[in-house]
């Protein structure tokens, strides 16, 4: 958690110097809100301690789907009137019912997405690409055979989710505007972690243009 808050102070004080910096209209805050559907398939070994401080091996065989929502604070620097990059930090919490399993978990994310609108009207198609850096995860799981299990990740665990999406973006006024944009990603797993995972989300975002 201090690896994060060093991310979180240092992505705070880049929007407020890009706000500053870039000057009016090419800078954006954003919030987003976002039901989250995704769906996994996977077999590993597991290595887990026993009640007489030694250990055995668990071979996890599962697929399931998880649901729950993202939430999330962005910045947007618009290079042109269509074009335009956006980053931020998201937060997730989700819920896993699956066979002899039930599980929560909560983690933190970073996109980095390129963005394209086809038009400058009040109303138009807006199209998104680029991929989610997956921090740090938790996952609170209880197994009918083994009882409450525990997983954290760390450095060496992170994951990359190629994303994209296309939606709508509306314009309010001169500085508020919303999108409505459903994406796709699939999660690049881990080394030696042998997993098929893909998400669905419909991201909600309220902007203000600076």
């Amino acid at each position: 958690m201090k690896a994060l808050s060093h991310i979180v102070m240092v992505l705070v004080v880049q929007l407020c110097s890009f706000s500053m910096v870039l000057g009016q209209g090419k800078f954006a805050l954003s919030t987003t809100v976002a039901p989250m559907y995704r769906h996994f398939k996977s077999r590993n070994t597991i290595i887990l301690p026993d009640n007489n401080g030694g250990t055995y091996t668990y071979i996890d065989k599962s697929e399931g789907s998880w649901r729950g929502s993202w939430f999330g604070l962005n910045g947007q620097y618009s290079f042109s009137p269509k074009w335009s990059a956006t980053t931020g930090l998201w937060y997730n919490k989700s819920r896993l019912i699956s066979g002899n399993t039930e599980a929560r978990s909560h983690n933190f994310s970073i996109p980095l997405m390129i963005n394209f609108q086809s038009s400058t009207r009040k109303l138009s198609p807006y199209f998104s690409v680029g991929s989610l850096w997956n921090l740090e995860t938790t996952t609170h799981m209880y197994i009918d055979d083994i009882g409450p299990v525990v997983f954290k990740s760390g450095d060496k665990t992170f994951k990359i989710s190629p994303t994209v999406g296309a939606g709508v973006i509306y314009n309010f006024s001169k500085h508020f505007t919303v999108i409505a944009q459903p994406t796709f990603s699939y999660v690049i797993p881990p080394v030696g972690f042998n997993s098929r995972t893909y998400q669905l989300l419909f991201h909600v975002q309220l902007m203000y243009r600076f």
